[in-house]
């Protein structure tokens, strides 16, 4: 008898943080759901997501700094709107699966003769001009798949021409197009360009492809207003603070017939900060915890770089930020990025997840301004960005959905990342 009272003390002991994966699966539904429009800009999806994160701190007791839960902000940004269209050839390829429009976009709408870019005059900037002047009022076809040998230094050349037809004034062209091998992947825009740019993926265009027709909008606001949303939960040691944080946008849409639900980019990281805010609802931290999702980080980490600039409280009282972006799968466990800069911070980690045997491996990485704790590091406040490997790598694409998310790991890195802010 007593045996198994030690073992059931054991039990407990090894499973004290009460992580609710079903929770989790909720927040992750609810966020990937059409209704929130792939939390983008058009149509306010981003704004529905900022109202149900603010609810979900109410209703776990989460105190506002100030009279508010959100701290506003405003940015530029270009929407793709409406009914898109592309056909090339006799071939109609289907939004988000077969093309992309990237958000920079202008209005377009007809048909334009196509002409294809040789190896030679994307790597020659001679005959890449004759080429231009050679072809006025077509679309410019680029093939990644000419280059895909070539250093980076003729890919980024390439980039940069790309770059100069989109946003190039006065030039004699109607639009780029871009066929790539493996992967679409969407981003988001402040500014709007030129002349359209679409990619698609080369095994979709006839070889002998020599027309395009694409029928396309698009919407620009100035000044949008966005926002974070911030709480905290006040500790025993009222004026020293760790920060959960982690972005709530995503990409939006482009045209009304496609959406990016953004389920590991980062409703996961958003359903594990809300999992902590709601553990730590029921228990008094040694520290204050503040928890702030961001917005606007998608279109270049907008709201984080607002908020370092315009904080809450001093940036000073910040003991530790942890930032959770991407955290849906973990097979190959978690990778650490700032952990080369706080290695005191990350070899305890590591031990802890030693210790429990959590996690298949915890990986160290230096500095990368690749997420919101970029502009937090930059101003001195110890942080990891913290994202897990392995599984599914769906990124930025309409694949990335709730449904296919496994969260592989997800109870044990709430485990982990409870242990590292307890103790």
């Amino acid at each position: 008898m007593k045996a198994l009272v030690v073992f059931c003390c054991l039990l407990y002991t090894a499973n004290i943080f009460a992580q609710d994966i079903d929770y989790a699966r909720e927040v992750l539904d609810t966020l990937c759901s059409e209704h929130f429009d792939g939390r983008g800009f058009f149509d306010d999806g981003e704004r529905r997501a900022a109202e149900f994160i603010k609810e979900e701190f109410k209703s776990f007791g989460l105190t506002a700094f100030g009279n508010s839960y959100f701290q506003k902000f405003n940015l530029s940004v270009n929407s793709i709107v409406g009914e898109t269209l592309l056909e090339v050839g006799n071939n109609k390829l289907a939004a988000g699966i077969d093309y992309l429009i990237d958000p920079s976009s202008p209005r377009f709408s007809g048909k334009s003769d196509l002409y294809f870019l040789k190896k030679s005059e994307m790597i020659d900037t001679d005959k890449f001009k004759i080429a231009l002047r050679a072809n006025r009022n077509k679309f410019i076809v680029f093939s990644q798949a000419l280059i895909k040998e070539e250093g980076r230094e003729v890919k980024g050349q390439v980039y940069e021409m790309i770059q100069f037809l989109k946003y190039g004034k006065d030039l004699p062209i109607q639009g780029v197009l871009e066929l790539v091998e493996e992967k679409l992947t969407f981003t988001a825009s402040q500014t709007v360009a030129e002349r359209p740019h679409v990619i698609t993926l080369t095994n979709r265009i006839p070889s002998k492809a020599k027309e395009l027709r694409l029928e396309m909008d698009n919407v620009y606001e100035k000044k949008y207003e966005s926002q974070n949303v911030a709480g905290f939960i006040e500790g025993e040691i009222k004026d020293s603070f760790i920060c959960i944080i982690g972005h709530y946008d995503h990409l939006g849409r482009m045209g009304d017939g496609v959406y990016f639900p953004g389920a590991n980019d980062n409703a996961s990281g958003i359903a594990m900060l809300l999992n902590l805010a709601k553990e730590f609802s029921v228990r008094k931290p040694k520290y204050s915890i503040a928890f702030i999702a961001f917005g606007a980080e998608e279109i270049g980490l907008v709201g984080s770089k607002y908020y370092t600039e315009n904080p809450l409280f001093p940036l000073e009282n910040i003991k530790f930020l942890i930032n959770l972006d991407i955290l849906g799968t973990g097979d190959d466990g978690i990778q650490v990025v700032n952990g080369k800069e706080y290695r005191k911070d990350f070899d305890r980690l590591v031990q802890l997840n030693e210790d429990n045997d959590l996690l298949k491996q915890v990986k160290i990485r230096g500095e990368a301004c690749n997420s919101d704790h970029c502009f937090f590091h930059e101003k001195g406040v110890p942080s990891f960005f913290i994202y897990t490997l392995g599984g599914v790598a769906h990124y930025h694409d309409v694949y990335d959905r709730s449904e296919t998310l496994p969260l592989t790991e997800y109870e044990d890195l709430f485990q982990l990342l409870m242990k590292f802010i307890v103790n």
